[in-house]
């Protein structure tokens, strides 16, 4: 049985509005970095030479390590999205729906 709130909570055009954002928001981050992972990964396994190879012609820095630091920066670009997405989407959506609640 659920509780008065919890009720009005679940009737909250609000609440689902949030809810469906922050699945949308989650599963596109996680899709992206799987992504980065997979690749980089399937690369090591079936094209290790292409990872060996400098990055310019006559350096000494392999594409692989260059991948990895850029699905490094990536991960960090992509926290810093999600908490400007956040603060700029999620939260107001949060107050909003705590303000309807407390009338």
């Amino acid at each position: 049985m659920l509780s008065p709130t919890n009720k009005k909570i679940q009737t909250n055009k609000n609440f689902h509005k949030l809810v469906s954002l922050r699945r949308r928001v989650s599963w596109s981050f996680l899709l992206v970095l799987l992504g980065s992972y997979l690749t980089y990964g399937l690369l090591s396994v079936y094209f290790p030479s292409f990872l060996a190879r400098p990055v310019f012609s006559d350096g000494i820095v392999p594409v692989g390590i260059a991948m990895g630091y850029a699905i490094l920066a990536l991960t960090f670009i992509l926290t810093l999205i999600y908490i400007w997405i956040a603060n700029r989407y999620f939260e107001p959506l949060e107050r909003k729906i705590i303000a309807e609640l407390e009338r």
